[in-house]
């Protein structure tokens, strides 16, 4: 689902998460920016939506990406985003024509331009352990 690789980069990254399917007392989606869908973060007086923001979010407190360099945040960035734009071209064509062909092409139209620019070895940002970028792949 949309939160996976929110799930994904806490746990590498070294950030607790708390879930719950119910908003905490006092606490309305609509403080949160959501006309109701999910995922939400709430973390003290922050409270946002939006799937790629919160994984930007959470990739920037994680106490394993503290180090990265603007550069390297802006690839996490990079692939965070094309994953959306994959999963939007895939839910296009999922929630309309549903068309075999349509739906290999816009598979192939993204994931083509990712592993173009993933390298041959190694993670994507040259580290000795995946970032945000590369768990936006898996």
């Amino acid at each position: 689902g949309r939160g996976e690789l929110i799930r994904l980069i806490a746990q590498v990254g070294g950030v607790e998460l708390t879930e719950s399917t119910e908003m905490p007392e006092g606490v309305t989606t609509a403080e949160c920016g959501s006309s109701g869908s999910l995922p939400i973060l709430i973390d003290g007086d922050l409270k946002m939506n939006e799937s790629t923001a919160i994984e930007y979010y959470v990739a920037s407190i994680a106490p394993k990406f503290k180090d990265l360099t603007p550069k390297q945040r802006a690839k996490d960035a990079q692939f965070c985003s094309l994953k959306e734009t994959l999963l939007m071209s895939v839910a296009k064509v999922m929630f309309s024509t549903k068309d075999k062909d349509e739906l290999i092409a816009a598979i192939n139209k993204y994931w083509t331009i990712m592993e173009d620019i993933i390298p041959e070895e190694g993670f994507i940002n040259g580290l000795t352990y995946p970032t945000a970028a590369d768990l936006a792949v898996v």
